[in-house]
């Protein structure tokens, strides 16, 4: 399976230069690349740069099995999301070679504890987010999400096959967690994937 591999930084940059409308209210306020500078954030997001550095779907098992050998998997799941934003291809290869290990960290049962600490991790724009203040606005919303990630047909349609739509309320028991909920829709779309 081939590659595409890119620089983080950059994509992040293509990514903040077209959304503003569908990511996080509190992330749009300060950009993508300000958002993942500021404290913690920061070398958070220098450490999982340093983890991951797999070109390979053996070298990204190889990587999150590593992490995963902690015995806690929220680490893990914050290489997967890492992994994704760096090279799609690659981490869909990385679960297709090893499903049965992988996917209980790309979902439940460690989603709901990533969830509960979704805001605290690296912001990487996967997802689309519509609040209250878009009343009025979705479609502009919408169009914004498509533009940036979605490619277009011999119609000059929009490419989508599925929707993964949460209100961000009562994620797995655990209540109302707004934004943070994200990781559920990017589970779900992982596993159907």
């Amino acid at each position: 399976m081939g590659t595409v591999h890119c620089c983080q930084a950059t994509a992040t940059e293509a990514f903040t230069a077209v959304h503003k409308l569908s990511v996080a209210k509190s992330v749009a306020e300060v950009g993508v690349v300000r958002w993942n500078q500021h404290g913690d954030l920061a070398r958070l997001s220098k450490m999982l740069d340093a983890v991951c550095q797999a070109t390979t779907v053996e070298e990204a098992v190889q990587e999150v099995s590593t992490l995963m050998a902690l015995g806690h998997n929220l680490w893990a799941y914050a290489y997967l999301r890492a992994l994704a934003h760096r090279d799609m291809a690659l981490y869909y290869g990385m679960l297709l070679a090893e499903p049965a290990k992988l996917l209980p960290v790309a979902y439940t049962p460690t989603v709901g504890e990533a969830c509960q600490k979704f805001g605290l991790m690296p912001y990487n724009p996967r997802g689309c987010y519509v609040s209250l203040t878009d009343r009025g606005n979705l479609k502009d919303v919408l169009a914004e999400y498509a533009e940036a990630n979605l490619e277009k047909g011999a119609d000059g349609m929009y490419q989508c096959q599925c929707i993964v739509f949460s209100d961000g309320g009562r994620i797995l028991g655990l209540g109302d967690l707004g934004a943070w909920g994200m990781g559920i829709p990017i589970g779900k779309l992982d596993l159907y994937t």
